[in-house]
């Protein structure tokens, strides 16, 4: 009986972690050799997606070359790190090998392998502008400098997944039968059809998923101890100028307003408007329209304030402080909202 394959994938790592400071016991270094010298017999040790992600990430920086030289001593450990890449990448799809044995490097940007019959790709971009993706659903994705994405050549006919290190903007095909999940550290957005923008820094303790259009659901990466089963802890729903920002420090989801809200409306109507001598009211009416933010205030009291004022290259938040100051009131932004306290006007 193989020892390993009885092991969770938690305590597999662990062990593996063990075994690269050289902490391990005579009978754990046995275990590691037992799996390494099973290798070839193409037997597997069976992981999640999101777990053989994580993995294929931390070997990959363990054998990656360091210095200048691109030539590293292959090493049994380095052996075995490269062995337990290899078996992740042949069930999941994704590696990238330089020219020459024993040399493992990141391909250009614009080259891709195929593994078996589900390639995936892995794109880093080391440019200093964005970079443009176009997904086989024809979903989009805008690529930010030092950020890198992975995802299948061909997607899945129940779901669409893809994992992202640092920030990138997207834009998902409507899919019904097939949900877009984003994978980011321990945040997952899930959407069907919708523009948003997600910054998940590797060295950054927060992940941040901003909504330009649509609706996107953001959790928390849990599973249920007795089941096993993906759990949706502390989940969210954004609409469009609100963001969901994660604290690894925390942890916890806290929905906000997004810092630089846009006006979302195809034709806007905030400039169409007279502003003179403008019902107060109406002019928060227009706001919420055109930029999809409820502003909460109480009408009777407002219902005599009349403002005259053009609308032109302001932001949202400034309008509402002009506005607020014309009228002797003030105002609060509170989680997705707008609260504006007034006495009224005489």
């Amino acid at each position: 009986m193989c020892v390993y394959t009885s092991m969770t994938p938690l305590e597999f790592k662990k062990l593996l972690d063990k075994y690269s400071r050289g902490e391990c016991t005579k009978a754990e270094e046995d275990i590691v050799l037992q799996w390494y010298n099973n290798v070839d017999s193409g037997e597997k040790y069976t992981l999640s997606p999101e777990e053989q992600h994580s993995i294929q990430q931390e070997l990959w920086s363990r054998i990656k070359p360091s210095g200048k030289s691109s030539r590293f001593a292959f090493t049994p450990l380095r052996k075995i790190a490269a062995s337990l890449l290899i078996l992740l990448i042949a069930g999941y799809g994704i590696f990238f090998l330089a020219n020459r044995f024993g040399d493992i490097q990141t391909l250009p940007i614009s080259q891709e392998l195929k593994v078996h019959s589900t390639p995936f790709k892995l794109v880093k971009n080391d440019l200093d502008k964005p970079y443009a993706i176009l997904l086989d659903d024809g979903s989009k994705v805008t690529l930010q400098p030092a950020s890198e994405i992975s995802y299948p050549e061909k997607f899945a006919n129940n779901k669409r997944e893809v994992f992202l290190t640092g920030e990138a903007f997207f834009q998902v095909s409507r899919d019904k039968a097939r949900p877009f999940l984003v994978y980011s550290k321990e945040v997952v957005t899930r959407v069907l059809g919708t523009s948003f923008t997600i910054k998940a820094y590797a060295d950054e303790k927060e992940v941040t998923v901003a909504v330009k259009s649509g609706k996107v659901s953001v959790y928390k990466r849990e599973k249920d101890k007795e089941t096993n089963r993906e759990l949706k802890a502390g989940e969210v729903i954004l609409k469009p100028n609100q963001q969901a920002v994660y604290n690894r420090d925390k942890p916890e989801l806290i929905k906000q307003l997004v810092p630089v809200p846009e006006i979302i409306l195809p034709t806007p109507t905030l400039f169409s408007m007279q502003y003179d001598g403008a019902p107060v009211v109406k002019i928060f009416q227009v706001l919420e329209e055109n930029y999809g933010i409820d502003i909460v205030f109480d009408e009777a009291l407002l219902q005599d304030c009349s403002l005259t004022t053009s609308m032109s290259d302001e932001g949202l938040y400034e309008r509402v402080r002009i506005i607020c100051e014309a009228i002797g009131a003030e105002y609060d932004i509170q989680e997705s909202n707008i609260l504006i306290r007034s006495q009224g006007c005489h």
